[in-house]
């Protein structure tokens, strides 16, 4: 066990609970920002300089294109109906298993420090996935799914390549951007279904486009 890699996956996991548990939807970006900047130090040997970089900059620009849709200091999303305590156990508890299962039968070319905390991301993403209610939570549930399934990636086949490493960091810039653009067109519809935050929530209040034709 690597004590330097064990503090970076509790601030990865960290990160992942309160972009989950945080209602505060700027409280939720950073928490998810957290997660995606930390997540490319859970690697042996770590990343070059320029890889950081770049990380990094993907990193920003995901969770700034959503930021620009819900930077409202009144904007609410729902949270977590478990509450972060649980979602702390039940990812720690995750984190244990991954990390216990290095390799998965197989001998890890990676640390066990990426999958025990690969595992607690995929955990902490089923919940906003199959009950999240609006746009902003389905796509931090996915963005946290696909980076905790590229950290088990890392465990098992060791360090990625630097191409890798900018295909991973375009493709969070998509998601972020895909995220973004459904959210905005979800408060200009004033879909209650599929709205950007939760009317519940205390958020902004979302208005359908008939009630705005008025």
């Amino acid at each position: 066990m690597n004590p330097a890699l064990v503090a970076v996956a509790a601030v990865v996991v960290g990160g992942g609970v309160l972009c989950l548990a945080g209602r505060d939807a700027r409280l939720a970006l950073a928490g998810l920002s957290i997660t995606l900047l930390f997540a490319p130090l859970l690697s042996d040997p770590l990343p070059t300089a320029l890889e950081l970089a770049a990380r990094a900059v993907a990193s920003i620009l995901a969770t700034y294109l959503i930021w620009i849709v819900v930077r409202d200091p009144a904007a609410s999303t729902r949270g977590s109906l478990l509450g972060w305590p649980v979602e702390a156990l039940m990812s720690a508890a995750a984190f244990a298993i991954g990390f216990g299962t290095a390799g998965l039968g197989a001998a890890p070319l990676g640390p066990p420090e990426a999958q025990g905390a690969g595992f607690a991301l995929v955990a902490l993403s089923v919940g906003p996935i199959v009950f999240g209610r609006d746009v902003v939570r389905l796509g931090s549930g996915a963005l946290l799914l696909v980076g905790g399934v590229l950290l088990v990636r890392v465990a098992l086949a060791g360090a990625p390549t630097p191409l890798e490493q900018l295909v991973t960091g375009v493709l969070f810039v998509g998601l972020g951007g895909a995220v973004a653009f459904l959210a905005s067109q979800a408060l200009a519809a004033g879909a209650v279904g599929g709205a950007v935050l939760d009317p519940e929530a205390g958020g902004v209040e979302i208005r359908s486009s008939q009630a705005r034709g008025r």
